[in-house]
Order: structure tokens, then C-alpha cells, then sequence
């Protein structure tokens, strides 16, 4: 084997590990991060599969050439940033929608990796702080903030743009265009399923379904946070669905995919993606129907890595305001 033969399968191993330890945290981030276990994963920002260190110096080093702009990329559940890299084009190829960004249009990318099990309000805590602390080392003054969220990335969002604007955080007044991919904002129909399952399977009188009610029923708070969307974004309950306001000063724009060619067909209707719906009449009406966008035949986690997706959102980032987006 040659060093570059043993080099690539070194790297391809440590993806691996990564991918599993997203996974595990997905499903049980929470109770790791509880029992103080190594495995939990701390929110960061990602170069290489290693944290960046957010000081002057080490950012310094990091970015010869830093943009007064940056775009800031979080992923989905079970994920890890590595779900933003495009497929298809050439072999163990790095590119993905933030390097493309920061060719095209000269934004300075970050990828976040986090404990997608831990509650959405507790993650977005976590990131508005670890926000502002990156605008803090950050060697120049930025300008603009883009923000990229898939599926949960676009509610951890929406949490940390509230929670920043209610504390007067600096960085959220930053932010000029929020993009959220796949992001249930109504709730996610699978996660609703699951829950009525592990509550059903548990009433039942019968050893065997009050096992598998209780296996369901260990399933982490992030995932369980799905199920309401929008809603619960905050540590204090919310009365409705929705309820999280959207940043009032900056543009946002939902991108969906559907399973079939037309997206009105009733499998889409019903299964949108494939793990989460379309975005529904109470979403729609929040925001200008040239903010949305459909693409046939793209299913949930193509979202993060498409071409035609990432022509969109460069179309929409080169775009200039056109007024604000309210509650």
C-alpha cells in the first residue's frame, strides 16, 4: 500500500468513526452529555475533522485572506459537517456549499458540528454564544452574516437568532439572508408517528410491546424536539406551532425537496422528501413566495449536497434585500 493508498484509507476510516459518533449522539446525545461521557459531542466549529480554536492568533494563522462576509453552515440530525460535501463529481472531492460560496460570491465559510440529541433550545443557546465569541476573535470586522441550515440545523437557527436578539447579542444583527433545507418547521410527521407509537405500545398490557414502547420512548430530546417544530425552540414552552419568530431585518428562504416529478402528487403530499413535509400554509404565508423553492426528485439529505441547490442559494445570496420578513 503507498502513503497515499494508507492516507485515504486513514481518512476514510476516521469518517467512519465520525459518522458513528453523530449517529450515537443523534440518537442519545442527550443521555451522553448527562452521564458526562466522552463520546458527547461539544459544539464547534470544524476544519479537517478538528475544531478551530477561536483566538486571534489561531484564526489568524487559519485565515490568511479572512472576508468581511461569512457564511456559517449547520447540519441535521445524526449528521456531521461532512453532509455538506458534494457527491459525483470527482473522488475524495472536499467541495461543498460554503467552498463554493466563498469562490463564487468571497464568503468566508464555517462549519459547525454539534450534539444533535441535545435539546434544540440548548443548542441554540450554545451557538449564539459560540457566535459571538467567533465574531470576537474574528480578524476583521464582518459584515455580513449567512446562515445554512439543514433539516434541525434551520430550527437551531431560528433558536439562536431569537435568543440572540432577545439577549442584544451583536452578531444576530449581523445576519442578512437565513437559508433552511428540509427544515421541519411544522413538525416532522415521522417523529409525530413515533411518539404516538412509543405512547400506544407502552398502554398495551403485554411485556413484548411495553419493551419496544420503552426502546422508542429512550430516543434523544433533539428528537423528540422535531415533532413540534418551530415551537419549541426556547426552553419555555410555546402555546402553538410556529410560534418562533423570524428574524424581522434578514431575508429567509426554504428549500424543499420532493420524492416524485410533480410535488402536488399525493406521495409527496404526504411524504415530501421523504422524512419531512412540505412546508405548510402556515409557514407559506410568512414569507414571499419567491423565498421558496421546490426541487423534484431530491430526497431530505441530498439537500445539503446538490448542485442545483447550491445554484439556487448563490442566486439568492448574489440577490440584493428586497424588505423584511416578519412574524
Amino acid at each position: 500500500m503507498t502513503k497515499s493508498e494508507r492516507a485515504n484509507a486513514a481518512t476514510r476510516s476516521a469518517s467512519w468513526v465520525t459518522t458513528g459518533a453523530s449517529v450515537l449522539n443523534g440518537m442519545f446525545g442527550d443521555y451522553l452529555y448527562r452521564r458526562k461521557n466522552g463520546l458527547a459531542i461539544e459544539m464547534a466549529f470544524m476544519h479537517d475533522n478538528a475544531p478551530l480554536t477561536l483566538a486571534p492568533d489561531a484564526l489568524g494563522e487559519f485565515l490568511p485572506e479572512p472576508s468581511r462576509k461569512i457564511v456559517v453552515l449547520l447540519h441535521g440530525l445524526c449528521c456531521n459537517e461532512g453532509s455538506w460535501r458534494l457527491r459525483g463529481d470527482v473522488p475524495d472531492d472536499d467541495t461543498s456549499y460554503g467552498a463554493l460560496l466563498q469562490q463564487d460570491l468571497g464568503h468566508t465559510p464555517f462549519y459547525l458540528r454539534y450534539n444533535t440529541g441535545l435539546p434544540i433550545a440548548d443548542n441554540g443557546a450554545q451557538f449564539s454564544a459560540l457566535m459571538a465569541k467567533l465574531l470576537a476573535t474574528y480578524p476583521v470586522e464582518v459584515d455580513e452574516i449567512v446562515i445554512i441550515g439543514h433539516s434541525m440545523g434551520g430550527l437551531v437557527t431560528r433558536s439562536a437568532c431569537e435568543i440572540a436578539a432577545a439577549g442584544g447579542e451583536a452578531w444576530v444583527a449581523k445576519v442578512s439572508k437565513a437559508f433552511y433545507l428540509g427544515t421541519p418547521h411544522d413538525g416532522a410527521d415521522l417523529e409525530k408517528f413515533v411518539h404516538v407509537a412509543s405512547a400506544a405500545l407502552d398502554a398495551i398490557p403485554n411485556p413484548i410491546t411495553n419493551v419496544i414502547g420503552g426502546v422508542l420512548a429512550l430516543r434523544s430530546h433533539g428528537i423528540k424536539d422535531l415533532r413540534h417544530g418551530a415551537a419549541h425552540g426556547l426552553a419555555s414552552p410555546r402555546p402553538k406551532a410556529g410560534s418562533i419568530p423570524w428574524l424581522g431585518h434578514a431575508q429567509h428562504y426554504l428549500i424543499a425537496g420532493s420524492l416524485t416529478e410533480d410535488p402536488q402528487h399525493v406521495i409527496t403530499q404526504i411524504f415530501g422528501d421523504a422524512l419531512v413535509r412540505m412546508p405548510g400554509k402556515r409557514t407559506r404565508a410568512l414569507l414571499p413566495a419567491k423565498n421558496i423553492k421546490v426541487f423534484k426528485k431530491l430526497n431530505h439529505m441530498a439537500l445539503a449536497h446538490d448542485r442545483q441547490v447550491y445554484r439556487q442559494i448563490r442566486q439568492w445570496c448574489a440577490d440584493q434585500p428586497e424588505g423584511k420578513t416578519h412574524e
